[in-house]
């Protein structure tokens, strides 16, 4: 069936299958490229002018444990946004899934951002 079938049947084709080939492609790459430069940006607003230590710390300071801590939400994070892009490249090419395929890589972006900013409160 063809396009102009669908047409003629009466159905409601509610999902654009042209290919988006370019949006499927470049939409990963650059997440890749702008999250970790938001994250880092995020981070020297943030983190790099406090006097304190992150409050996450703070249940672990007697054991001395800080960093421990630190990159323990460090790898869950990127550990979820690493799964979370590789569901980009899931996501077929159809241009009818360019807005979900967008919102999927600002997810991506937020779950990196939010280290920075979970580090700082």
């Amino acid at each position: 069936m063809s396009e102009t079938d669908d047409a003629g049947s009466g159905r409601a084709n509610w999902l654009d299958r042209r290919r988006d080939l370019a949006g499927w492609v470049l939409t990963p790459l650059v997440t890749l490229v702008v999250t970790p430069v938001l994250a880092g940006c995020t981070a020297m607003v943030t983190v790099l002018g406090a006097d304190q230590p992150p409050a996450l710390c703070e249940a672990v300071r007697s054991e001395n444990g800080c960093e421990e801590a630190t990159l323990t939400v460090l790898g869950a994070h990127l550990a979820v946004a690493a799964g979370m892009w590789l569901l980009l490249w899931l996501v077929p090419w159809w241009r009818g899934l360019r807005v979900p395929r967008v919102l999927l890589a600002v997810a991506v972006a937020g779950v990196v951002i939010a280290v920075p900013l979970r580090l700082a409160g």
